[in-house]
């Protein structure tokens, strides 16, 4: 008995000068997606238009994750995700091969799937010209059915290069950004029209929620901007007229920020990977004192 006791001794003292490492306070996020993850609008400069004033900055502070951000204006989930981008002429690398340059990180955030159905196209047609027809539905329709595709394929790419232990993943969806609520911003718009974008954010949002829900490793992220949408007193919104119109202000990166931090699992709420190797080492001699 006295021999064992030695040992525990012996073991504790050695477990003290083991680090502890706990990835609530330290570890590797990546930021991926599109000029909504890239904060554009917002003071950007960068050729992806990537702003401190981003959502992933806020979601890096918070949990203490350091940050790699690399969302980019343009992207979609095969030009920018999983594959190279052009943009401006430069050939931007896949933000997926980026993001696991180093090894797999602790955290994923990723914001896609509105330039993949051809989002901002739609918003256009409908200010300039008319939208809404049949023939419309269909076309976004048909944008849906290759984007749920595509976002398979990110799924199985993550799950791949992180060799089947894939990190924490979080996926947003997109905010509405019409209300009811007529006003000058929106005057070139008919009710039917706002009606109809409205109705196709919330299919998107379907989409993606119901793809990334079939991934244990994944989560899916609401992002509601309600009280705050162009033409109310308080937008989240920027303007036609702004750096980057229909993109969120930095109070909607914020709220967006808030969303995917109510999503974040710590990780001393994971039951795989929870403790520490010093925690885990003194739980060990722990049950072992008991048993003997």
């Amino acid at each position: 008995m006295k021999r064992f006791a030695a040992l525990i001794i012996t073991a504790l003292g050695l477990v003290s000068l083991i680090p502890v490492q706990s990835s609530a306070i330290s570890g590797n996020y990546a930021a991926l997606g599109d000029s909504v993850a890239a904060g554009a609008g917002l003071s950007t400069t960068t050729l992806c238009d990537r702003s401190s004033a981003a959502y992933p900055y806020t979601v890096a502070q918070t949990t203490g994750l350091s940050l790699s951000h690399y969302a980019c204006t343009g992207a979609k989930a095969d030009e920018g995700l999983y594959d190279s981008q052009e943009r401006s002429g430069t050939s931007v690398p896949a933000q997926l091969n980026q993001a696991f340059q180093s090894g797999t990180p602790d955290l994923i955030t990723i914001t896609i799937g509105a330039n993949d159905t051809r989002w901002t196209q739609f918003i256009r047609q409908c200010y300039y010209i008319r939208c809404g027809y049949s023939v419309d539905t269909g076309r976004f329709n048909t944008y849906l059915v290759d984007l749920k595709l595509e976002l398979n394929v990110v799924m199985a790419k993550i799950h791949s290069l992180s060799d089947g232990d894939p990190p924490q993943v979080i996926v947003t969806g997109y905010y509405n950004p019409f209300s009811s609520t007529a006003c000058d911003t929106t005057d070139r718009l008919t009710s039917t029209e706002i009606s109809w974008l409205r109705a196709r954010s919330s299919s998107l949002n379907t989409a993606i929620r119901g793809t990334v829900g079939k991934y244990s490793f994944a989560k899916y992220s609401p992002v509601s901007f309600s009280g705050h949408e162009l033409c109310s007193s308080d937008s989240w919104i920027q303007g036609p007229t702004d750096l980057a119109p229909f993109h969120p202000t930095e109070a909607g990166q914020q709220a967006i920020a808030k969303a995917v931090l109510s999503k974040y699992r710590t990780p001393t709420n994971d039951p795989t990977g929870a403790k520490s190797y010093r925690e885990r080492l003194l739980d060990f001699y722990e049950r072992l004192r008991s048993d003997n």
